[in-house]
């Protein structure tokens, strides 16, 4: 009994099936030996084993019996038959299964490696399903980590942020008792001056503990008066008027005050 002749078609491939690549027609292949189909085969495993994704062409070969049409294609940078990977248990499509399948012939898989049972072909190349860590790269759990405690940490900052008191700028201070307040008060007011030309400041300070600030026009024209309201205290042990912002009007001497940073003198009409 001669041996069964088997009808071939190459897609995306050139005739002896060894290169892959969109510019090849269809090739079609008559009467061709199982002999001859296992060297197609062996060469469609090797454009598997050098192909990349980013590979436009879908290199295969149909091979038709007189029972059916069977289709193999590349995956995975190895030989799939198409169809019957639940018929094959995950196992890998070797030159010798995909023969035996064909054929229905045993004698194929005499030399075949025993199938792992229960463990499913990743798409990494191994029996594994998890993928492999690349050298001196960071294990997904760690990245996973390092994101929670980012997180945590962000959100805890945030929180801080809003619910801490407003920064002050006043330095601290203690207040005086009323009956000492209305004393200093008395004894700092009047009128005092950074000067006198436009742009300087003016500030009044009367005995009921009202200051009244402006800002010097032309021609000492008093310009944006503000009035603020103050009180007698202490401030590094020294005495100060605390005002209602608050902040320390500082009392260098009989006839010196600082406040806000500038330096005010008393003016003598």
């Amino acid at each position: 009994m001669s041996a069964p002749l088997y009808s071939v078609t190459l897609h995306h491939l050139s005739p002896d099936a060894k290169v892959a690549g969109l510019g090849y027609p269809d090739e079609h292949l008559v009467n061709l030996s199982v002999a001859r189909i296992r060297e197609l085969l062996a060469a469609l495993a090797g454009v598997a084993a050098d192909q990349t994704i980013y590979e436009p062409s879908s290199p295969e070969i149909r091979i038709k019996t007189d029972r059916d049409v069977f289709v193999i294609r590349t995956r995975y940078r190895r030989l799939c038959l198409v169809g019957w990977e639940s018929m094959l248990r995950g196992e890998n499509h070797s030159i010798a299964y995909i023969l035996t399948v064909i054929t229905g012939s045993e004698e194929h898989v005499k030399t075949a490696p025993k199938p792992e049972r229960g463990r499913s072909v990743s798409p990494f190349g191994s029996g594994n399903s998890t993928p492999p860590i690349p050298r001196g790269g960071i294990p997904p759990w760690a990245k996973i980590l390092a994101m929670a405690v980012l997180t945590i940490g962000f959100t805890g900052a945030g929180v801080w942020m809003l619910m801490r008191p407003a920064p002050s700028l006043a330095p601290k201070f203690t207040l005086l008792p009323e009956f000492e307040s209305r004393a200093l008060l008395t004894k700092v007011a009047g009128e005092y001056e950074t000067g006198g030309k436009p742009g300087d400041r003016r500030l009044v300070i009367e005995a009921d503990g009202t200051l009244r600030l402006a800002k010097f026009g032309p021609q000492r024209a008093i310009l944006e008066e503000s009035i603020r309201n103050a009180r007698g205290g202490l401030a590094e042990g020294r005495a100060a008027l605390i005002t209602n912002d608050p902040y320390v009007l500082s009392i260098k001497d009989a006839d010196t005050l600082v406040l806000y940073g500038n330096t005010y003198r008393r003016r003598n009409n």
